[in-house]
């Protein structure tokens, strides 16, 4: 396609979690071949750092949470195959717009990069235990 071509001249940072099943030769070939640059994110940490996370996945919840409710007050009980389609859509319309993606990479301080911010969101153990 004709973005790819365009694309291709440039690398691409990709955030990841450092799920064992996401890295494999294959995915690293893959990287390597198109520009890509792999950055797996620390343990325990994507809630706070990735940034689809902290912006999208949290309204979501919330939005589906309220079509639920506004399903049950028209008194239908269940979730179908035939009705969650319109649920998820109506929540998804609300929640993945580019305001908010465009604020959970400032909210993470991923873009632009602020280290401080970044490292101030780590919580280190006031004692180290002893064995």
């Amino acid at each position: 396609s004709q973005s790819a071509v365009k694309v291709n001249k440039e690398y691409r940072l990709l955030l990841f979690d450092g799920y064992t099943s996401h890295v494999n030769s294959w995915f690293l070939d893959y990287c390597v071949e198109n520009r890509i640059v792999p950055y797996c994110l620390p343990p325990h940490m994507t809630h706070r750092l990735q940034s689809l996370d902290v912006s999208i996945c949290g309204p979501y919840k919330h939005q589906y949470q309220r079509e639920l409710n506004q399903q049950f007050e028209r008194h239908e009980y269940r979730v179908s195959k035939n009705n969650f389609y319109e649920i998820f859509m109506a929540a998804m319309h609300t929640s993945f717009i580019l305001t908010n993606i465009i604020s959970g990479f400032r909210n993470t301080r991923l873009i632009p990069v602020k280290r401080d911010i970044i490292l101030s969101k780590i919580s280190v153990p006031s004692t180290i235990p002893s064995s």
